[in-house]
């Protein structure tokens, strides 16, 4: 539901910065990252062009992913509009299937009669919009799963290339689905089963661990699902396609260093662990997506129906209210996750960085594949649905509705502002987050500043006038 207040901001934002306004205010649709070149050691890739969903590449640069498309799947790369149905304000968009060209095709016109706002209404929407997000990354899950078990049966350059892009996919598309990583995906004090650490445990991969199961064949056993999850998911496959190098993780004290067993193992031997360890680990991730999505089906786990009838019945949630501060928990995803350890670690301004006041280069989120800078728009892409909508162009309820209903206008268009403005602070940061915050901090500082704006009313106006509970945690963070 947008006012003419609304629209005319979003004009004057439009003027202000026309290109990232074409990216991050017309249409949310999103392309997949660029395709990367043959190459095994990190930071070599030639990029793909930018026709093919990335900036083009440099010699010795792994490219960015590729932004926002103009029209879904007509921008070369794009995501088509298809995907899930929303109850409550049309087609959801952005979702694709695992072509690298777009996703299956859909709806483009956007609805011309708002949606009613209600908060059963509301909880509908969300509850789609994070059915059709599983349901998209179990489909990139599959095809990594796919790339990775033909990696595994010949590891050479080209199914390697092909593995990384599938990985590139799976990531864009999970990214876009943490600030909605209510339900099962959460923890079980939010009454959900912990799924989302099984898929992904950033910040708390332990790359020197799977040097370690790389050594002990650790990735063969049985016990495997049941192993350290910062050994697992989609850091552990990341690191094990993009890592080309023969060094390991682990210091020098380390026993496979120590005893010389990581020395031990040659470069073709090296490599086929490498392999074979990415497809048993993509595996288990296909296995936790497809978990998640059965979670949720009205045909299985039903959490659909657990979450959407929130205060009627539900055996989760006694009020809508409860349902309400889990979704608003997850969205604080930009405040913690993406705006103090994305960004606020790598630049030294959190106690985690042993290095502060200085940066932290090797604290970025993705620093084998080189592709942080995306990680933030798609999360970004994310919390948008959740605010505004998830429907074509972000239409469709959101909690912006809800902030309008109960008045509070000027504080729905202060943050749909902030949130636009971290998104072109993003798209117009260059180089990306692995180069700049070497050589120019500042740029990525101007990033957590822009963020901050949003995370700022997030976690005092928002939560106040929706009567909504701080995550744990926040209640003394005022940085």
């Amino acid at each position: 539901m947008i006012s003419r207040k609304r629209i005319a901001l979003l004009g004057l934002l439009c003027l202000a910065a026309p290109w990232s306004c074409n990216k991050a205010l017309r249409n949310e649709n999103v392309r997949p990252p660029g395709a990367l070149t043959t190459g095994n050691q990190p930071g070599t890739d030639t990029g793909a062009t930018s026709s093919t969903g990335g900036t083009a590449g440099k010699p010795n640069e792994t490219p960015d992913a590729g932004g926002v498309g103009n029209e879904g799947g007509a921008d070369n790369g794009g995501s088509g509009p298809g995907g899930g149905t929303s109850a409550q304000g049309g087609s959801i968009t952005g979702f694709s299937g695992s072509s690298s060209n777009g996703g299956s095709g859909g709806s483009s016109t956007v609805p011309t009669k708002p949606p009613k706002f209600t908060k059963k209404a509301l909880l509908t929407v969300l509850a789609d919009c994070a059915t059709a997000s599983y349901g998209e990354f179990a489909t990139f899950s599959e095809a990594l799963d796919e790339a990775t078990s033909k990696l595994a049966d010949d590891p050479s350059d080209a199914n390697n290339t092909a593995a990384r892009t599938a990985w590139l996919g799976a990531i864009a598309s999970w990214e876009r689905a943490e600030p909605l990583s209510f339900g099962p995906a959460a923890s079980t004090m939010l009454g959900g089963q912990a799924i989302r650490d099984q898929i992904y445990i950033f910040p708390l991969a332990s790359y020197c661990l799977v040097d370690q199961s790389i050594v002990s064949k650790g990735y063969e056993s049985a016990s495997f699902p049941s192993s350290l999850g910062s050994a697992r998911g989609l850091s552990a496959v990341e690191y094990l396609l993009f890592h080309g190098a023969s060094s390991n993780a682990c210091n020098s004290l380390t026993s496979i260093n120590a005893s010389g067993t990581w020395a031990a193992i040659n470069a073709t031997e090296l490599r086929a662990r490498r392999a074979n360890y990415a497809e048993t680990a993509a595996a288990d991730v296909r296995a936790r997506a497809n978990a998640l999505v059965a979670a949720w089906s009205p045909d299985q786990g039903n959490f659909y129906s657990t979450f959407v009838n929130a205060g009627s019945g539900s055996a989760v949630y006694a009020s809508n209210q409860d349902a309400f501060n889990v979704v608003s928990d997850s969205l604080f995803y930009v405040e913690r996750e993406l705006k103090d350890w994305k960004l606020g670690w790598p630049l030294g301004l959190v106690a985690d960085c042993v290095n502060a006041p200085n940066t932290c280069p090797n604290a970025v989120e993705s620093r084998y594949a080189r592709v942080s800078t995306d990680h933030l728009r798609q999360n970004l892409i994310g919390f948008r649905r959740g605010f505004e909508g998830c429907g074509l162009e972000y239409y469709g309820l959101g909690f912006d509705d809800w902030l309008l209903s109960v008045g509070a206008e000027d504080l729905a268009e202060r943050m749909l502002a902030a949130l636009i403005g971290a998104q072109q602070a993003v798209d117009q940061l260059a180089p990306p987050i692995e180069e700049a915050i070497v050589s120019s901090p500042q740029r990525v500082a101007a990033v957590h500043a822009a963020v901050k704006k949003l995370t700022d009313l997030l976690k005092t106006e928002f939560v106040t006038v929706l009567n909504l509970e701080l995550p744990a945690g926040s209640e003394g963070d005022n940085d």
